[in-house]
């Protein structure tokens, strides 16, 4: 599992680590400019002639040890530095002095910036670090804009310059890296865009730091092996029963699919049974669309109305999970049929024209539900506008779920999944997804595994990450542009 960390965290831990123990700090600078070294090896010729670009505080510093051990192996470098070694303090300091001692070419840029010299193969980003707080200007914005239109391989120091470590925020403008070497632990920056995507391929690596001076809590990423781990065993000896019967309430006239999609991906998920309540205008879709599942009329008319009331509470009964909303329709009586169910003690999935109606009238909802809004829902639930939502997504999951007391999955390129003091991010998927019904294959996807017994928070952090998969296959097997929400369905291998 990957374990972010903030750049406040990472600053705190470090400092107690070396006051604790006694390490030496430029001990560690050198480890991260080992990794740097070990890294930008793999992308330029050993002997190749290299632009390293520094700042004056720890982060040059770092540049600076990497630019002399890339010296010691043989390769050529070119230095720029915002400082003079002279002006720069501590272990920077230490390392700029080392290099100039080693006769590097260093150019101090104090104005204008000049262009990049002929023969670079490559170029070590490490202007700023994770502290940076401000909008890059003046030379140093020149630089980036130099280092981003130079068609190099970039290789970032930490982070790329100009992100910022905490939020994924490019400040005024970031660098464009090919790859990023961080240390101890991935910043959330590095998850959030735009900084995952100017991060480019990110390497976490060790510097020294014991893992028992580590108590910072951070964002969890699941991989592989953690989500195989958490999900629910399926004995051989088992039957339909076993595991679970989810009900699904969706669609409406001329929104049919949504149901078929939300049915089917349930059953996709491992769901034993799946019964979809729905209008008798949707029937003949969904018998057609979702032959394994099960369809119970429950309005003749084209949406779901108040008198439905009483024939969802009786399908209620005996079912393990709930997903409730994928084109359901925004009809002021759907909510009075919908309520009952939404306040419900049964683990449950609440999307799509649900979420709407939800923003609109308030309800209860609890600690047994997962909601799943993207952006523009998401600005509705807090009463904000959509741009605050993009440019705050863990604040924005964190503050809803503390005030309805339930598990938020916040849609998008970077999905954040937020309970209580658990914190998540989802980072499989694809561009291929940005079509129509994906959302209506990942309410399936959760009320399938909530009904096989999973946790409400880990239903929701499996759902996104298999979704993901599911797309990522969807998009190799054919092309991003044509990848429809059943393809992402008909992919869905959860094991």
């Amino acid at each position: 599992m990957i374990k972010t960390i903030s750049p406040q965290d990472m600053q705190e831990m470090e400092h107690a680590f070396l006051d604790g123990t006694g390490y030496p700090s430029l001990l560690l600078m050198e480890h991260a400019s080992e990794a740097v070294v070990r890294v930008l090896a793999e992308r330029v010729p050993q002997n190749a002639c290299v632009l390293f670009v520094c700042g004056g505080g720890n982060n040059g510093g770092d540049g600076c040890a990497a630019a002399r051990l890339w010296m010691q192996q043989g390769g050529q470098a070119e230095v720029w530095l915002l400082k003079s070694p002279s002006q720069m303090k501590g272990d920077a300091g230490t390392n700029a002095l080392l290099l100039s001692a080693c006769g590097a070419r260093m150019r101090i840029v104090y104005g204008d910036v000049p262009d990049i010299p002929e023969g670079i193969a490559g170029i070590v980003d490490a202007l700023f670090g994770t502290g940076l707080s401000k909008p890059l200007e003046g030379t140093a914005l020149e630089i980036v804009e130099r280092i981003n239109s130079s068609g190099l391989p970039v290789i970032s120091v930490d982070i790329p310059s100009g992100v910022d470590g905490a939020t994924g925020k490019a400040l005024g403008l970031g660098v464009q890296a090919t790859e990023t070497v961080t240390f101890h632990r991935a910043k959330h920056g590095h998850f959030l865009y735009p900084g995952r995507e100017l991060t480019g391929k990110l390497t976490i690596s060790d510097i020294g730091i014991l893992n028992e001076w580590d108590g910072a809590q951070g964002i969890d990423i699941l991989e592989k092996e953690d989500a195989s781990a958490l999900l629910p065993d399926r004995p051989r000896n088992s039957h339909k029963g076993t595991f679970g019967h989810v009900l699904v309430v969706a669609g409406s006239e001329g929104m049919s699919g949504a149901a078929v999609l939300c049915t089917r991906a349930a059953m996709r998920s491992g769901a034993g049974l799946v019964t979809a309540a729905c209008t008798f205008p949707s029937l003949s879709v969904l018998q057609t669309g979702a032959p394994c599942a099960m369809a119970r009329v429950v309005s003749d008319i084209d949406h779901i109305e108040a008198a439905s009331a009483q024939a969802l509470r009786e399908l209620m009964n005996g079912k393990a999970a709930l997903a409730i909303g994928p084109g359901i329709g925004r009809h002021e009586d759907t909510w009075q049929a919908l309520l009952p169910l939404i306040e419900s003690d049964i683990p449950k999935v609440v999307d799509a024209d649900a979420l709407f109606l939800l923003a609109r009238h308030g309800g209860k909802v609890g600690q047994n539900t997962v909601l799943t809004p993207h952006a523009g829902e998401m600005a509705k639930l807090c009463g904000t506008d959509v741009q605050s939502v993009l440019d705050a997504p863990v604040e924005s999951a964190q503050q809803l779920a503390g005030e309805m007391n339930c598990c938020v999955l916040l849609k998008g390129a970077t999905t954040v999944i937020a309970q209580g003091e658990e914190l998540s991010m989802n980072i499989t998927g694809a561009d291929a997804m940005a079509t129509g019904g994906s959302g209506d294959v990942l309410t399936g996807m959760i009320a399938g595994l909530l009904a096989q017994g999973c946790p409400i928070s880990d239903a929701a952090r499996l759902g996104a990450y298999y979704h993901g998969l599911a797309g990522e296959q969807a998009a190799a097997d054919l092309g991003s542009r044509a990848v429809t929400a059943m393809d992402i369905c008909e992919r869905i291998r959860i094991e």
